[in-house]
């Protein structure tokens, strides 16, 4: 109980921070500051009474930010542009807003032959590159690929709609393999089709989420079939499958960063761990894991951790019965650690425990990306009533 207070008086300092601060203690922020704080106040206090039983809190805030984001980007587009369609004059003044999607679109490129291919500013802006590559460099080193189940403000939108759905048609756990390895190819062909085009080609043609953010104008062919492409696959991807299959297909699919998010993760402080000798096999959690990261084979060969796409949601602890699963210090898990001689280490040991560590660093994350866009979006919405 004092950890948890302790906790969520952290996060009330985040909050003021980067919230309430931020949007000149206006009205709406402090709104959606103590939206934030009873959020993370749940999840922390939750956790207390039953291991695993912060998702749903997590899933409420992944989604609220996703709708958040797209309603505060799409009114700047109409506010700067007018429409949703990009612009010769922002192409060619290389005024883009740059995601976390383009970065594994632009490094190699870069690397390679020093140059940029995306039409983004470098510097002095919070969409620019530089901002967005620092952001991806702390958040590698901390919650790793945890940004796609705590963070992504794309991944929402799967998530509200995997569970939308009470029951599951369509079950992918056989094919957990092959659709993973169908993501790495898909994201080897992107990064090798941006080294040959010198363009960032998953913007262009394969990014569902243009259809809740920019879009090439469709006014010619090659403009036309693109619009075709993207509605296509956010109907497909982003809402169909995850109703169907109750899980994220877009990100666990066809998304890049994914893939690279999935490869960088190994430098990241925290996983998730498998205690093999508490796992009774029911395979509750290769069922419920949204990102295919759980197999079969995982649990009966008794490997010990999630495989390479796990994002750290945490449904798996959610599910399972046994306890079986939980966060841990990548570099310090296997360390036996005596039992606490006292109520004051056992307090300092809950205060560093890495799931407790996880949650706050994540939702740290989450604040700081949301205090602008969801405060602009709450008065976008109140000012159209």
């Amino acid at each position: 109980m004092i950890v948890s207070i302790v906790f969520c008086f952290l996060m009330s300092l985040v909050i003021t921070f980067f919230v309430l601060a931020g949007n000149g203690f206006s009205l709406i922020s402090i709104f959606y500051g103590i939206f934030l704080l009873i959020l993370y106040s749940g999840m922390t206090f939750s956790e207390t009474r039953k291991k695993g039983s912060s998702s749903i809190f997590r899933r409420i805030f992944l989604i609220t930010f996703a709708v958040l984001f797209c309603i505060s980007f799409i009114g700047t587009l109409f506010d700067e542009r007018g429409s949703m369609a990009i612009t010769n004059e922002a192409m060619a003044s290389s005024e883009l807003p740059f995601c976390h999607i383009a970065i594994p679109q632009v490094l190699l490129p870069f690397l390679i032959t020093n140059s940029i291919i995306f039409p983004a500013r470098v510097t002095g802006h919070y969409t620019s590159i530089a901002s967005m590559l620092g952001l991806w460099l702390i958040f590698t080193l901390t919650i790793g690929r945890g940004w796609c189940g705590w963070v992504c403000f794309y991944g929402g939108w799967d998530e509200a709609f995997s569970h939308a759905s009470k029951k599951k048609r369509l079950n992918l756990l056989s094919r957990n393999k092959e659709i993973r390895d169908f993501q790495f190819g898909f994201f080897f062909f992107i990064v090798l089709a941006c080294i040959g085009t010198m363009s960032a080609v998953y913007c262009s043609w394969f990014c569902p989420f243009k259809l809740v953010t920019e879009f090439n104008p469709m006014t010619t062919i090659p403009g036309l079939i693109g619009g075709v492409l993207f509605i296509g696959l956010f109907l497909g991807l982003a809402v169909i499958l995850p109703l169907v299959t109750k899980r994220r297909t877009q990100c666990s699919t066809l998304c890049p960063f994914g893939a690279f998010a999935s490869l960088t993760d190994r430098v990241s402080i925290f996983k998730m761990e498998i205690d093999t000798e508490k796992c009774i096999g029911c395979l509750k959690c290769a069922n419920a894991c949204p990102f295919g990261a759980l197999d079969i084979e995982t649990i009966r060969q008794k490997k010990g951790a999630p495989e390479l796409t796990c994002a750290k949601c945490g449904e798996c602890v959610s599910v399972c019965p046994a306890n079986a699963i939980s966060y841990q210090f990548r570099f310090a898990s296997k360390c036996k650690i005596p039992a606490p001689s006292s109520k004051f280490e056992k307090v300092i040991r809950s205060f560093l425990d890495p799931a407790n560590l996880f949650r706050f660093v994540a939702f740290t994350f989450g604040t700081v990306m949301s205090g602008s866009f969801a405060v602009d979006s709450i008065s976008r919405i109140l000012a159209s009533l």
